[in-house]
């Protein structure tokens, strides 16, 4: 199966199951979903693999496997935004919507370990290793200034917000936790706290005045 057809029949189950006015009320619909996902996951798996080992071209080859990396990024967006706050408990749609999301984690790591590359033509042994930067400063401080940066003017297309918040959460580390979520992040980035825009403010103070003196 060809890897694109493969992601599309993933893109489709997963807008399957964020259909809120189609809840799945059963176990057996549960399990039957379930396990077809467990399927198109090792389909994935196998179809990228098969089309990595059959590119020559190293420019290629990094801009197919990204643009894999993109759309699994997207699917990883839509389902961390459709999760409820509460943990659903006693929701099959919800739980569904759990493996699915884990699922794709999943096949992110994959891509990321096995394809990835800082340089040069693709080599199995050595996949990217991708080390956070960690800054002195809260996340909810990180998730303002970005969000100050994307809509204080035009930077950057506001269209891209979420792949700036992506970025900054496989980029950065804070002071209190090595690995950022991705939903705190985001409602952080969305909903400044005082506290935060008063810290930032204070930093950006710091950098106007350090460029000032440079």
């Amino acid at each position: 199966m060809e890897t694109d057809s493969v992601i599309n029949l993933l893109s489709e189950l997963v807008c399957n199951i964020s259909i809120k006015d189609a809840p799945l009320i059963t176990k057996e619909a549960f399990e039957e979903q379930k396990a077809k996902l467990n399927e198109y996951e090792k389909e994935i798996q196998v179809a990228i693999f098969r089309h990595a080992v059959l590119l020559s071209s190293p420019q290629y080859y990094n801009d197919i496997i990204s643009s894999y990396s993109r759309v699994l990024s997207h699917l990883e967006n839509c389902l961390t935004e459709a999760l409820p706050d509460t943990n659903g408990e006693g929701s099959f749609t919800v739980s569904l919507q759990q493996h699915t999301l884990s699922a794709v984690q999943r096949l992110k790591l994959f891509i990321d370990n096995r394809f990835f590359h800082t340089s040069g033509t693709p080599d199995s042994d050595k996949p990217l290793t991708r080390e956070k930067l960690k800054l002195n400063i809260a996340v909810s401080v990180i998730a303002t200034l970005m969000s100050a940066f994307v809509r204080s003017g035009e930077h950057v297309s506001i269209k891209q917000e979420t792949a700036i918040m992506r970025f900054a959460v496989q980029l950065f580390s804070s002071k209190q936790a090595d690995e950022i979520a991705f939903k705190s992040f985001q409602n952080h980035y969305r909903m400044p706290e005082r506290a935060a825009i008063a810290k930032s403010i204070e930093i950006l103070k710091g950098m106007i005045q350090w460029l000032r003196e440079i």
